[in-house]
């Protein structure tokens, strides 16, 4: 378990700053009179591990009066299995909203050490609370009820009531917060039972809802019959009205369609002497135009491919100039980088690298044997300005004149100082001097390195201009294919001016082609409509559609009765809807009702449910609570009757009966309970209680140091020698706070601390 070794504290409670150092074995002592800051330290370290207040009071509280702006610290050194920790936790004082905000900081060492891995300075305070918890399994009450015996709990444990002794146990061992959730099941179920109690609703209302429902709902029923059997009659008059429709619709289309032939039959007339007159135009605009050959076609390609010809000898041209650029740009660059590497040629620059490199040796060489009689010069100066005796620091003999000789040295060492100095400012200057000349040494490689490359790139360049100029004829040789009439040299220049013109040519040739192919494909379309106009105006021609006016009168009456019958059908429907959307209505209403009596029902049973369920869990909390009580008191007993007879042999035994009476049973075979006990009986009977209760709680593993709190305020002297005697004895580490001088006589460390001034705070004076 954590053993505390040191325990710092600054500006907390009445302690402006202080440190104790503790031994992992034995007993230390704090020493000093009431209000001198001893449980402060107790309190701080409390504070740094889990982060509580001891005493209810807030962590603001820590704060020593009189240190606003100033860091408020607790730190602990600890050891765990073996293992050093450090935990730090903090206040600092922050302006927020007009105001003052205290703020919690925190840090967390492993083996006390602050070396990069070590140190975790970003932690917050409730990630070092669960560290701690991670660690010993501990959260900060159980560690207190385990390891801090406060002052009074021994007389409390030894004199009190069997309620009061139940209570201290209950608190100590965890069984309290048990306690209060039997109490807090029991409380709740009773306001369940007041809360159902209180809550509307009844079964008999709850039927009468239920018999309200079932009536609105035959009425419903008997409406929503009435009004299928009338929507049904509406439905039938709709179908007669809709095929009367249909049948005045017919002959009226019938009519319309006749007028509309007619009038079709005019147009189509019109439309076969239009066509005449469009083919004797087109055919009159063809003769004029004349014949053309080649096709459309035909020139389209030719066209297309003498573009493409001409499009890429220009691109070719194009790039030509463009490599025949690039190529005199990189011999720019070959020249350019050929007068870097003659600049910065040197034949001497390896023996002058060498050279800096030996200066920069010797020079070193040379600090080294001035540092070592740097030493030996301040040692003699040491041993003659400190010694007792006028003697020769080497050889131990008298000396006369001790001041010309301490002169002499330090003439000497001062040179010393002055050649060590010259001699590291030559060092650094052989330094610079080596790494600039390495540095000319890598740019030079470098720049080598770089002329062959751009040497290649040259190479590449013309090659690449040599291809582009092979293309470029190609392209020329490709265009002239295209032209019949071209003769002479075949250069690029004349060669694309021949395109060009080839291309106008060819242009003007397929527009004028396209219009008299268009022409011609406007004529046969025209010869095509007239034949479907002619053809057309046949068809109307022997059609024809009539309606008589009886007809359509006859039509129209016929309608005008359906509607009517249909209208007081669909009136008559409406009517019966209406009254069934009443009784629908209603039915809605009284289910909601229905609804809310056996909602208000169902609650008034959950609520019953919930106190029965709460009776039952506040039975088996407290069963539990029993049944581990009666466990620890067994396993209490046992642990303190093991430390009882480590601490005497007057008593065998320690038990908790089942009234809760702490007894001991003596060697003679009697058993008595503690509060009859003397003293130190007493006393010893309630350390033991107490460490059997640390037992427990810490599941029988090491123990860890025993903090105890003015644990024999409240006896005489012979019982406080007789409590600290008995734990000394036990051997198990502690730290005791006390302002009896008993202490003194059992800690193998004392630490006294004074009373706590305004301005310095608590001194606190080495441990003896």
């Amino acid at each position: 378990m954590i053993t505390p070794i040191r325990i710092r504290v600054h500006n907390i409670r009445s302690v402006r700053h202080g440190e104790i150092t503790i031994p992992d074995t034995g007993i230390t002592a704090l020493h000093g009179p009431v209000g001198s800051g001893k449980s402060t330290f107790l309190s701080a370290m409390v504070w740094a591990l889990y982060g509580e207040v001891p005493g209810g009071l807030k962590q603001a509280d820590m704060r020593r009066s009189g240190a606003d702006g100033e860091p408020c610290e607790a730190e602990v050194d600890f050891i765990f299995n073996g293992q050093r920790y450090t935990a730090l936790r903090g206040l600092r004082q922050r302006n927020h909203r007009g105001g003052v905000r205290e703020e919690a900081y925190a840090r967390w060492w492993t083996n006390g050490a602050t070396g990069p891995g070590q140190d975790e300075p970003q932690i917050s305070p409730s990630k070092l609370t669960m560290k701690i918890y991670e660690l010993t399994g501990l959260t900060g009450r159980a560690y207190c009820g385990a390891f801090f015996i406060a002052q009074g709990e021994l007389t409390g444990l030894a004199e009190g009531t069997p309620a009061q002794v139940q209570q201290l146990f209950e608190e100590q061992t965890g069984l309290g917060d048990l306690t209060k959730k039997v109490d807090i099941a029991n409380a709740e179920a009773r306001r369940a039972e007041e809360l159902a109690a209180a809550m509307p609703g009844s079964r008999e209302e709850t039927d009468e809802a239920r018999r309200a429902l079932d009536e609105a709902q035959q009425q419903a029923a008997e409406a929503h019959e009435t009004h299928e059997e009338l929507a049904e009659t509406a439905r039938q008059a709709a179908d007669r009205m809709r095929i009367a429709e249909e049948q005045a619709q017919e002959v009226q289309q019938r009519h319309r369609l006749a007028e509309q032939e007619r009038i079709n039959r005019a147009r189509a007339d019109e439309r076969v002497q239009q066509c005449q007159q469009r083919v004797s135009s087109l055919t009159g605009e063809l003769r004029r135009a004349g014949p053309v050959s080649p096709t459309p076609e035909v020139l389209t390609q030719q066209l297309d491919a003498l573009r493409d010809a001409v499009h890429s000898a220009e691109r070719a041209v194009e790039q030509i100039d463009a490599a025949e650029q690039h190529a005199a740009a990189i011999d720019g660059r070959v020249r350019q980088t050929r007068a870097e590497v003659d600049r910065l040629a040197d034949p001497e620059l390896d023996r002058r690298i060498e050279s800096a490199k030996q200066q920069h040796t010797e020079y070193e060489q040379r600090r080294g044997a001035l540092k070592g009689e740097y030493t030996r010069l301040s040692r003699a100066l040491q041993a003659l300005t400190t010694a007792e005796s006028a003697c020769c620091p080497t050889c131990v003999q008298p000396l006369r004149n001790v001041g010309a000789l301490v002169a002499d040295l330090r003439v000497q060492w001062e040179r010393c100082i002055r050649d060590g100095k010259n001699a590291k400012a030559k060092a650094e200057a052989a330094v610079q001097l080596h790494d600039a000349l390495l540095s000319r040494r890598q740019e030079l490689t470098q720049l080598s390195t770089r002329l062959d490359a751009v040497h290649a790139e040259a190479a590449a360049a013309r090659q690449q201009a040599e291809t582009a100029r092979r293309a470029a004829d190609e392209a020329v040789s490709a265009v002239v294919v295209h032209l019949p009439d071209f003769d002479g040299p075949a250069n690029p220049e004349r060669a694309l001016q021949a395109g060009r013109a080839a291309i106008e040519q060819l242009s003007t040739e397929l527009v004028q082609a396209r219009h008299t192919h268009g022409l011609r494909t406007q004529l046969t379309n025209a010869e095509s409509e007239l034949e479907a106009a002619r053809a057309d105006l046949a068809a109307r021609e022997t059609t024809h559609p009539d309606v008589t006016a009886n007809e359509l009168a006859e039509a129209t009456g016929a309608l005008t009765a359906a509607r009517a019958e249909h209208n007081q059908a669909a009136a008559e429907a409406s009517q019966a809807n209406t009254r069934f959307l009443v009784a629908a209505e209603r039915v809605t209403v009284l289910t909601k009702a229905h609804e809310v009596a056996e909602a208000r029902m169902r609650a008034k049973a959950d609520k019953l449910h919930t106190a029965h369920i709460l009776h039952v869990a506040a039975a088996a909390f407290a069963q539990f609570r029993r049944d581990l009580l009666a466990e620890y008191t067994v396993a209490v007993s046992q642990a303190a009757t093991d430390v009882l007879t480590q601490i005497t042999d007057r008593h065998v035994r320690f038990e908790i009966d089942d009234a809760f009476v702490p007894r001991v049973h003596t060697a003679e075979g009697t058993v008595r309970p503690t509060r009859v006990l003397s003293g130190g009986e007493k006393a010893t009977a309630a350390l033991a209680f107490r460490l059997g209760i640390t037992e427990q709680i810490t599941g029988g593993n090491a123990i860890g140091m025993i903090i105890a709190d003015e644990i024999t305020a409240a006896h005489d002297a012979d019982t406080r020698r007789a409590v600290l005697t008995c734990l000394s004895e036990l051997g198990w580490p502690a730290l005791v706070v006390s302002h009896g001088e008993e202490i003194t006589e059992v800690a193998q460390q004392v630490i006294s601390l004074s009373q706590p001034d305004e301005n310095t705070g608590t001194m606190i004076a080495p441990a003896a």
